[in-house]
């Protein structure tokens, strides 16, 4: 008798435990934090192809990256929103955890890219003023207008200034689509990193896609539609999977931004 033999009373333990709610969900879980860090990468992987912008010191290149970090993540508070989604058939506090979590990233890239781009070069000061081109008005407006979303949105502070959930709800969604074309407005028209028509249009085609999305999705969020079955078990990972892909992509772009550029 072999020991494989030995072991076959084992199998239906391990088919068992495979097919467990939290084995399922933890499984999930890495192809939604890998699929995460592939969105968040992707405006990098976009301003990167040719012709790539010249390189302007590890600041002041790292502080822009960090932006377009944070301009991937809002477009991604747009799509995990609160309201549970096909992938991952995880439950609607994971989802509302994850909202809340991608902003509070999307804030702490936003003040990153602003405070490294001051310390890089501190003349940008004037483009803080009311002379300053539109492009970096706008910057500045959404920088705003996203502290204030995400500070209201906080519980504590939004029962205190809001006591319709709904009117909030309805004036969160304006104030981020707002946002998001004011950080559309400043990207596209800053024109350093999407040098070419062809990286534009394809930023352009995405920002459309996203909120094109989202107003289709509010307008059919009333109606009934049959819920997919859940898995129990992932949200208290929301938050570790929002921070975790934002530092690991981060890192990555320290790392890549910090390797010596072949003479």
């Amino acid at each position: 008798m072999t020991c494989r033999s030995h072991l076959t009373w084992l199998r239906p333990w391990v088919a068992l435990l495979r097919s467990s709610p939290e084995a399922a969900a933890r499984g999930l879980t890495l192809r939604f934090f890998a699929g995460l860090c592939a969105c968040i990468s992707l405006p990098l992987v976009l301003v990167a192809q040719w012709p790539a912008a010249p390189a302007a010191g590890l600041a002041w290149d790292l502080g822009n990256a960090l932006g377009y970090l944070a301009v991937a993540t809002c477009l991604l508070l747009f799509v995990y929103r609160g309201r549970p989604r096909r992938f991952p058939p995880f439950g609607g506090r994971f989802f509302a955890g994850m909202h809340r979590h991608l902003g509070f990233v999307a804030l702490l890239l936003t003040s990153c890219h602003v405070g490294l781009l001051l310390l890089a070069e501190p003349l940008l000061l004037e483009h803080l003023k009311p002379s300053a081109p539109a492009y970096m008005l706008a910057g500045l407006l959404a920088s705003m207008l996203l502290l204030a979303v995400v500070i209201t949105s906080i519980t504590a502070i939004r029962r205190r200034i809001w006591g319709d959930y709904h009117r909030f709800r309805w004036l969160h969604g304006l104030l981020g689509v707002a946002c998001l074309v004011l950080i559309g407005w400043h990207v596209g028209g800053s024109a350093f990193y999407l040098n070419t028509p062809a990286k534009l249009a394809v930023a352009l085609l995405a920002l459309i896609v996203v909120l094109g999305s989202y107003r289709r999705e509010s307008s059919l969020g009333r109606q009934r539609r049959p819920a997919p079955r859940r898995i129990p078990g992932a949200t208290p990972h929301a938050a570790a999977l929002s921070y975790g892909a934002a530092a690991l992509v981060a890192l990555l772009a320290i790392a890549l931004l910090a390797l010596p550029v072949p003479e």
